[in-house]
Formats: structure tokens, C-alpha cells, sequence
């Protein structure tokens, strides 16, 4: 008896009617999303629209989503060395300073939190973002050296650090009254509870308690401190003025913002 000859249907058939060896599987439902502002996060999403650029193509201005916040301005040093990556986001290059402030981003910084979204291929982003009051003896900072993130004082009474979880990354890092909060994970993926620092700073809290200027990609105004300018891409900056990011509720929150941050396909 020979074989019957194969059938061709040249259409689009759904799932449902082909037959598989393996069933297909039951995906979980979707999970939630929430827009950043939504959220209640201020949002610098690195993407042309949100980005004044001079004639020579350096950005000169760096407006937050929907406006909903303080313009992001560059550093003194910063002479024209911002641009965005072809691939959307702010490109940063070692030991050149493109960063930027927001000033007075936080007044009397009691709890805060900030979600940075970055790519970091040599594990060498050095200094992301910094929180600096202009008349404080210390000032706080997140960074990524030799493939170990850092949130941590200047005066070093207080740190949280753990290993970076890929060249690609979110990174959360959370204060509560002179304690600091540290999570990391790759974007897609569930961001884990956070890490503590082991002890609380009151020093750090009483330099924090005026206004202070958010730095994004460097630590200050000042021009010699190179080594702490890395190489990275940063495509997002999301802060809670007011928000514990170890509590059930705000952790949910901040969950919901990345994973709304992570569907759009990124900042182009």
C-alpha cells in the first residue's frame, strides 16, 4: 500500500488545528504593567524626543517624561560629550565626562529610590547616578566596577554591593533614613528582594536632610576625578521621591514600572 501524498495549504492555519508532537504549553497570564509617572516615578527615558541637542548634535537638555520633573542639564565638564547610542539610550565613554544634573532633585531625602536601566558590556559603568548636596561632607553613589555593583557614602559608613547580573541590567538601589537597599537583575526578569546595607549611616542622613542635585553618570561638577567616569549605556532613570522600595506595595510599583519600561522595546 503506498503512502498518500502530503497536503499543501499555502494559508496561515492557527494553532488549534496543527497537530504537534509536543502539546503546546500553558502560558501564565501576562503580568501587570504600570506607566512610570502612573507609578509615581519621575522618568528620564533616553530617547530623541526627550532630548534638546546643539548644532553639533551633544545633547544640551534632557526633559523628564511628560514633563513630570526638573529638566536634566549637563555638568560643567561636560562640553558637548553626551550623545545618544544608535541604539537609543545616553552613551557614556571612560574617563569623559557626559554627564548631567538634576537640580534640587530632593529635598530632605528621608526614603527615596532609583531604577536605572543600563548596558554595560565591559562591566565598567563606574559612577550611574549620585545623590550630592552642594553643602554636604559626603554625598551617595551607585556604580558598577569589575562586574560588582556599589551603592554606598563617600565617607564610606555605609554600603550594599553584590555582583552585576549581565552586561544588560536594571538596577535598584533604595535609602531609608541613613540605611541603603540594593537590587539588581537582567530586564525581563523578576527583580529580586532587595539587599540591606548592615549598618545605618546618621551622618549620611544629617548630610542628606537639605536639598540635593541628582547627578546622572558622574559624581559632581568636578573635572579630575576621571576614574570614576566608566563606559555604559544608560537608557533609563526612574526616581521615587518618597517611596520604601523594600515594602510589599512599593516594590510591586516599581515592578510594574520596569516591566512597562522593558515592552517598549527599548528607548529608541
Amino acid at each position: 500500500m503506498t503512502e498518500p501524498a502530503p497536503l499543501y495549504i499555502d494559508i496561515d492555519l492557527p494553532d488549534r488545528v496543527i497537530l504537534r508532537d509536543e502539546a503546546m504549553p500553558t502560558g501564565a497570564a501576562p503580568l501587570p504593567t504600570l506607566h512610570p509617572n502612573d507609578a509615581e516615578a519621575i522618568w528620564y527615558r533616553a530617547h530623541p524626543d526627550a532630548m534638546t541637542l546643539d548644532a553639533k548634535g551633544a545633547i544640551a537638555a534632557w526633559r523628564a517624561e511628560n514633563d513630570l520633573g526638573t529638566l536634566a542639564r549637563p555638568v560643567d565638564p561636560n562640553d558637548g560629550n553626551a550623545r545618544l547610542a544608535p541604539g537609543g539610550g545616553v552613551a557614556f565613554i571612560r574617563e569623559v565626562n557626559g554627564g548631567f544634573i538634576v537640580d534640587a532633585a530632593l529635598v530632605e531625602a528621608e526614603r527615596f529610590c532609583c531604577a536605572v536601566r543600563l548596558a554595560s558590556p565591559e562591566s565598567q559603568a563606574r559612577t550611574l547616578v549620585t545623590l550630592n548636596p552642594p553643602d554636604g561632607d559626603t554625598y551617595l553613589f551607585l556604580s558598577e566596577k569589575d562586574g560588582m555593583i556599589e551603592w554606598r557614602d563617600d565617607a564610606g559608613t555605609v554600603e550594599v554591593s553584590m555582583p552585576s547580573p549581565g552586561a544588560e541590567m536594571w538596577v535598584l538601589a533604595g535609602y531609608d533614613h541613613g540605611r541603603l537597599m540594593l537590587s539588581a537583575a537582567k530586564p525581563g526578569t523578576r527583580m529580586p528582594p532587595v539587599q540591606f546595607s548592615t549598618a545605618t549611616s546618621a551622618g549620611l542622613a544629617a548630610a542628606l536632610s537639605g536639598a540635593n542635585d541628582l547627578f546622572i553618570g558622574c559624581r559632581s561638577h568636578r573635572k579630575g576625578i576621571l576614574k570614576t567616569l566608566g563606559s555604559a549605556t544608560i537608557f533609563d532613570v526612574l526616581l521615587w521621591l518618597d517611596r520604601d522600595c523594600a515594602a510589599p506595595e512599593g516594590a510591586e510599583k516599581i515592578a510594574q514600572a520596569c516591566r512597562f519600561v522593558d515592552q517598549q522595546g527599548g528607548a529608541a
